[in-house]
């Protein structure tokens, strides 16, 4: 494995409009600041929060965006996740996009919270991918690794690093906290734990290596 590094875009989000501009000029000026930065993620829901009435299709206009700025600073990019609408049915579904501006793999969010994510259907499919001379990544989001099954499936699967945008806003952030670095210590794997802030959640991200530190 090479170095690689990964930089995470903990930022305030709104409901009452869309963040994408927001996003579109955090990442322009982390990619100014650190330019050897390899990949960027972003929290759950960040581009448009966390209602339902935003659920678009995937693709659409939004990883279309998305697929151009990965592009033009030529690195990898997890925007988060969006509502995705589907058949008549609510996905909270994050994409993954490689530095050639193409979407290697989405994936959706096989637990949804409830009651915060009452009328959101969960996946069935999990998610890994390899990324040339890097490694394995897995992806999952926010209430997944409440369910330790699923960091432990990603991990027999081959994952060595698991990319976990989030958005929680309650008391409970405390303890994923310790989820977050018991996950990574007992996967022997990194965890990146990427939270937003105001209406993207509170903040405290965390990237955990092997050793749970």
């Amino acid at each position: 494995m090479k170095p690689f590094s990964i930089a995470g875009i903990q930022m305030r989000t709104s409901t009452a409009f869309p963040n994408v501009e927001a996003m579109k000029t955090k990442f322009d000026l982390l990619m100014t600041i650190y330019p050897w930065v390899d990949m960027v993620m972003f929290s759950e829901l960040c581009a448009y929060g966390p209602h339902i009435t935003h659920a678009q299709a995937v693709p659409g206009e939004f990883e279309q965006e998305m697929c151009a700025m990965a592009a033009k600073h030529g690195i990898w990019l997890l925007p988060g996740s969006i509502f995705e609408l589907k058949d008549d049915k609510i996905y909270n579904t994050a994409t993954v996009i490689d530095p050639e501006g193409s979407v290697v793999t989405r994936y959706r969010k096989m637990f949804p919270f409830y009651p915060y994510e009452v009328g959101v259907t969960g996946g069935n499919e999990f998610c890994v991918f390899d990324m040339p001379d890097v490694g394995r990544f897995g992806v999952s989001i926010c209430y997944d690794m409440w369910i330790p099954e699923t960091t432990r499936t990603l991990a027999v699967m081959g994952a060595e690093v698991i990319l976990h945008p989030t958005l929680t806003g309650t008391i409970d952030r405390e303890i994923e906290l310790s989820i977050a670095r018991a996950s990574a210590a007992i996967n022997q794997c990194y965890f990146f734990d990427i939270n937003g802030l105001d209406a993207g959640g509170s903040g405290r991200s965390i990237v955990c290596g092997p050793e749970g530190r």
